[in-house]
C-alpha cells in the first residue's frame, strides 16, 4: 500500500494546476499540453497582430507565457514540443510582456499612473532610460523605440487581460468609459509604432466595439472564432488522455469507476465549449481541479466567473431561458458596447455559453448557443439565477415540487409524459446509430439532465457498498427515491417486462439498505424505441413502490 501511494504521490506531482508561467512549468517537471503547433501556425502565416477572447481560466496566460519564451530564443525550454525542431532559434526578440488584470485603479488618473508605473519598470528591468517626464503613451512608444534601437531588432509586445480596466468597472459607466478612453490612447501605439515591431499578441475575456485596438486596427487578425485556432486554448479529448491518462486511472481507482467511466464523467463535468461548433474542449483549470482532488465537483463560479457579471444581473433580468439552445447573429456574438450590453453575448464571451453549431440562413450567419456542461449549468443555475433569474427559477421550482407529488402518489404517467416530450425533441440522427448500451447511456443522462435543470438534489450510478444503483434522489432527511433504468430495443420485450427486471435487480440486490431509516420510494424507469417512418418514438413507462421502514 505504501508503494502504491507513492506511486499516485508522484503522479499528481506532475499537474500543472496553478501555474501559468511557461519556464516554471517546464523547469518543475509539469505536464504541459504542447500548444506550440499553433504559434508556427501564426509565424508562418506572417501577419502582425493578434488578438484571442477566451473565458476565464482557460490558459491565456500561459500562452503568453508560452510565446514570450518563445520570442526570447529558449530553446532548451521547448524541448519535446512540436515548435523545438520546427524553428530557426537564431532569431531573438526583446519581449514587452503587459498583463492588465492587476490594474485595480478606482479613477481613471490612477489608471493612468499604473500604467506609466509597469512601463517605467519595464524600462529599468531592461535597462533603458525613459527619462523623468512624459505621459504614459509617450513613453510606451519611447520603450518600444528604445529597445528596437538597443536590441537592433524588432520588438514583440504581449498584453493580457486588455479589457480588465474596462470590465471591472462596466457598472460604473463614467469610469468605464474614462477608462476606455485611456486604453484606446495606449494601445494605439502599436498601431503608430508598426515599424518596430515584430508581433503583437492580445488577449481577453471580451470583445468591446468601441476600443482602438479593434476599431482603428485594419489588420487585426482576431483567432476567436477562427476555426484553425479553436482549440488553442482548453484540453482536447485526445490531449487530455495523452497528457493525463495516469491521472485518470488514478481518479477512477480512487472512486471505484473503470477508466471509460471516469472519462466519461469528466465529459460530462467539463468538457463541451467550442469556438467553431465542430470540436469541443475541456476546461483546463476545473478539469486539473478534478484530476488533482481525485473528485467530481464543481468549479467554475469561483474561479471562472468574472465579477462583472455577477455585478451587471444584479440590476437587470435575464430574459431568456439559457437551459434550452440560443440562436444569435454573427454580428451579435461579434462584440460587447458596453453601454448597451447584449446579455447573451455577455453570457458567451464570460463562458456560460458556447457554440454548438454555425449555420447560414437568409444569407446571415448565425450561432446556436448552449451551456457546454454539467459543471457550468450548476454554476448559472445555483448562482446567477439566484440573484436574478426569478420566473424561470420559479418555474423549476414548482416543476420539482410536482416531481416530489408525482413520486409519493406514485403518479408515474405524469412523470413518463414529462420525460417522453423531452425526449421526442431529440434530433433523429442522434440516437439512429447508437448501441444498445449507448441508447441506455444517452437516456439515463437525459433523466440526469432534466433532474438538474429542476434543482433535485442526485447522484447518479451511486456506488454503495453491494452495487451500483442507477439513480438515487433525495427530497430532504425524511425520503429518497432508488431508480433503476432500463432500455431495449427488442421488439419482444414490453415495457412491462422491463419494468419487472428493473424490479427484481432492486430487490434481488437490495438498493433501498443504506436508505432503511428513511422513507423509500423505489423507481423502475424504462425506455423502449419504435420505429416509424423517417423518424424513432421513445415510450416511457415507470412504475413506484414506495417502502416505508419508519
Amino acid at each position: 500500500m505504501e508503494i502504491k501511494k507513492n506511486m499516485e504521490e508522484d503522479i499528481r506531482g506532475k499537474l500543472s494546476l496553478g501555474i501559468a508561467n511557461f519556464s516554471s512549468l517546464i523547469e518543475q517537471n509539469k505536464i504541459y499540453v504542447d500548444k506550440t503547433l499553433f504559434i508556427k501556425k501564426m509565424m508562418d502565416h506572417g501577419e502582425t497582430y493578434y488578438f484571442l477572447s477566451r473565458p476565464r481560466r482557460f490558459g491565456k496566460t500561459l500562452l503568453i507565457s508560452t510565446l514570450e519564451n518563445f520570442f526570447q530564443g529558449k530553446k532548451e525550454l521547448f524541448k519535446n514540443t512540436y515548435i523545438y525542431n520546427n524553428w530557426d532559434w537564431n532569431e531573438k526578440y526583446p519581449v514587452i510582456r503587459i498583463s492588465m488584470s492587476d490594474m485595480l485603479s478606482t479613477s481613471s488618473k490612477e489608471l493612468k499612473e499604473e500604467i506609466l508605473n509597469r512601463i517605467d519598470f519595464i524600462a529599468s528591468m531592461k535597462d533603458i532610460d525613459l527619462g523623468e517626464n512624459g505621459t504614459y503613451v509617450f513613453k510606451f512608444s519611447k520603450l518600444i523605440y528604445n529597445l528596437y534601437k538597443n536590441k537592433n531588432n524588432k520588438v514583440v509586445v504581449l498584453i493580457d487581460e486588455y479589457d480588465a480596466p474596462i470590465i471591472n468597472k462596466i457598472t460604473n459607466n463614467k469610469l468605464a468609459n474614462e477608462n476606455r478612453e485611456i486604453l484606446q490612447n495606449f494601445y494605439n501605439v502599436l498601431k503608430t509604432s508598426e515599424e518596430y515591431i515584430k508581433f503583437v499578441f492580445v488577449t481577453g475575456i471580451s470583445k468591446f466595439t468601441k476600443t482602438s485596438i479593434f476599431s482603428k486596427f485594419n489588420n487585426l487578425t482576431e483567432l476567436t472564432l477562427d476555426d484553425d485556432y479553436s482549440t488553442i486554448c482548453g484540453m482536447t479529448h485526445n490531449e487530455l488522455k495523452n497528457y493525463y491518462g495516469d491521472h485518470i486511472q488514478v481518479m477512477a481507482d480512487k472512486n471505484n469507476y473503470t477508466y471509460e467511466e471516469t472519462l466519461d464523467k469528466i465529459n460530462y463535468f467539463y468538457d463541451g465549449y467550442s469556438w467553431d461548433g465542430v470540436n469541443n474542449v475541456f476546461n483546463p483549470n476545473s478539469t486539473l481541479r478534478g484530476l488533482s482532488q481525485k473528485k467530481f465537483q464543481s468549479f467554475w463560479f469561483s474561479t471562472g466567473t468574472p465579477k462583472f457579471i455577477a455585478e451587471i444581473f444584479k440590476k437587470r433580468k435575464i430574459t431568456k431561458d439559457y437551459f434550452k439552445p440560443t440562436v444569435l447573429k454573427a454580428t451579435e456574438l461579434d462584440a460587447i458596447d458596453p453601454n448597451n450590453i447584449n446579455e447573451t453575448t455577455l453570457l458567451f464571451q464570460s463562458g456560460y455559453l458556447t457554440i454548438e453549431k454555425e449555420f447560414i440562413e437568409n444569407d446571415e450567419f448565425y450561432y446556436c448557443l448552449r451551456i457546454p456542461n454539467f459543471e457550468v449549468r450548476q454554476a448559472y443555475k445555483d448562482n446567477l439565477t439566484n440573484i436574478y433569474l426569478a420566473d424561470v427559477k420559479d418555474e423549476f421550482d414548482n416543476l420539482q415540487n410536482d416531481m416530489w407529488d408525482w413520486i409519493r402518489n406514485g403518479e408515474c404517467d405524469k412523470l413518463a409524459k414529462k420525460l417522453k416530450i423531452k425526449l421526442s425533441r431529440l434530433p433523429y440522427s442522434l440516437r439512429l446509430s447508437k448501441e444498445n448500451t449507448e441508447k441506455w447511456k444517452l437516456y439515463s443522462a437525459i433523466f440526469l439532465t432534466w433532474l438538474d435543470e429542476m434543482g433535485m438534489r442526485f447522484d447518479g450510478e451511486k456506488t454503495i457498498g453491494h452495487g451500483i444503483i442507477d439513480t438515487v434522489i433525495e427530497e430532504n432527511d425524511d425520503h429518497v427515491a432508488v431508480v433503476e433504468i432500463k432500455y431495449s430495443e427488442d421488439p419482444k420485450k414490453s415495457l412491462d417486462s422491463l419494468i419487472n427486471e428493473s424490479f427484481k435487480q432492486i430487490h434481488e440486490k437490495e438498493y433501498y439498505l443504506p436508505y432503511e431509516d428513511r422513507n423509500v420510494s423505489l423507481i423502475a424507469l424504462v425506455f423502449k424505441d419504435r420505429a416509424i417512418k423517417n423518424g424513432i418514438i421513445t415510450d416511457v413507462k415507470c412504475k413506484i413502490e414506495i417502502l416505508n421502514h419508519n
